[in-house]
């Protein structure tokens, strides 16, 4: 009995189900890394979890726990909030007779997970910045032990210890950590100057869980009209800029990536 045409439409229905299986793993990852909460609509009929906002930012659960009010036609006292919303066809509110506010049940406790996550967002901002003050720390007291475990083996080739302390300590000297402010989920510090010669600049960035800290000497002074003419010193292959990527897992803060240029 000749068993290949049976055998050919077994492969063929294994690769159809290997093909759906695929798609559909795909979707549900796509589904995972976008599982972030969009707006409001249905937090009066549906109680939400953890894993909802798991992806959503500080400023989008601060949003999201003032829509339930919003929604209710609340009159915002904070003239931001008001403009924020004024922009929904959804939210008119009597100004002249401000709406009594009752929430029920569901949205008291969709509130009580939004400020939870709010709360556990600014913490691991707090756990960061102790880090980064750490990391300052023992820059400051040559302490090659700790360095290297911020390090993590993930220098560049030819970078010492001893060079990367020495410039990380430079940086860390130029930025005063308790100065550092954040707009939604970013923060930056950065401080440049300018000695007649070159422009130097010492910077921080913060970006989710990413920490940039950046140096270099990156142009001529701004009074050089013609610095790569006679009564100029100045040449563009004296710039350069050194790059140290952290990463930060909510607990740790460690060296992911450093490149240097120019």
């Amino acid at each position: 009995m000749n068993y290949k045409p049976y055998i050919c439409i077994i492969n063929q229905v294994n690769l159809i189900f290997m093909r759906h299986t695929i798609l559909l793993f795909l979707i549900l990852f796509t589904i995972s890394l976008q599982a972030q909460l969009k707006d409001c609509s249905e937090c009066d009929t549906i109680t939400y979890a953890p894993a909802d906002i798991a992806k959503n930012t500080l400023y989008d659960l601060q949003l999201l726990r003032n829509e339930i009010f919003a929604r209710h036609q609340y009159v915002f006292k904070d003239a931001r909030l008001l403009e924020y919303f004024q922009e929904y066809l959804w939210y008119q509110p009597d100004h002249n007779n401000p709406a009594k506010v009752t929430l029920n049940s569901i949205e008291n406790a969709n509130i009580t997970l939004f400020k939870n996550g709010e709360g556990r967002i600014k913490k691991k901002r707090q756990r960061l910045f102790n880090e980064l003050g750490e990391l300052k720390r023992v820059l400051k007291q040559k302490d090659t032990i700790t360095i290297n475990l911020f390090l993590d083996g993930a220098l560049s080739d030819g970078v010492t210890t001893i060079g990367a302390m020495k410039e990380l300590h430079a940086i860390f000297s130029k930025i005063d950590l308790k100065d550092v402010n954040w707009y939604k989920d970013k923060a930056i510090y950065k401080v440049s100057t300018d000695n007649g010669f070159l422009v130097r600049k010492a910077e921080l960035h913060i970006n989710g869980n990413e920490v940039i800290i950046s140096a270099g000497d990156i142009k001529h002074s701004e009074i050089m009209t013609d610095p790569f003419k006679f009564g100029s010193n100045y040449y563009s292959e004296d710039e350069y800029q050194s790059v140290w990527i952290f990463k930060f897992d909510g607990q740790k803060l460690r060296l992911d990536q450093h490149i240097i240029a120019g």
